[in-house]
């Protein structure tokens, strides 16, 4: 198996137990949470999370596209359909926009009038 030099650095060695991963935008970072299939008796923990912070440092957005390609490499993910991906992207960021504008307006009709 190739060394993934950026995952091992992270502190992921069990590169075979990857299952799934996600990126998403928080506001000051971007965080990376990658998914493992354990088996049922095992104590390490099913994902694990890692925050990336925006700022004047360009290793750090490096960093995370260097991840996100092992990851991509090691999921076979590397060759999907840009449409589909550009389109997935789009549905999850609607139901982003659609929970928290029903939470906004939440917290709208408990301020008093």
């Amino acid at each position: 198996m190739p060394a993934f030099t950026t995952l091992t650095a992270m502190g992921i060695e069990d590169v075979d137990q990857i299952s799934r991963f996600k990126v998403t935008a928080r506001g000051d970072h971007d965080e990376l949470k990658v998914y493992f299939q354990r088996p049922a008796d095992s104590c390490l923990p099913a994902s694990l999370k890692f925050r990336f912070p925006h700022g004047n440092n360009p290793e750090v957005p490096a960093a995370l596209h260097k991840a996100t390609d092992e990851l991509e490499q090691i999921l076979g993910q590397g060759n999907t359909d840009p449409r589909a991906a550009i389109l997935h992207g789009l549905e999850q960021f609607e139901r982003v926009m659609e929970a928290k504008m029903a939470e906004i307006k939440r917290r709208l009709a408990k301020l008093p009038a």
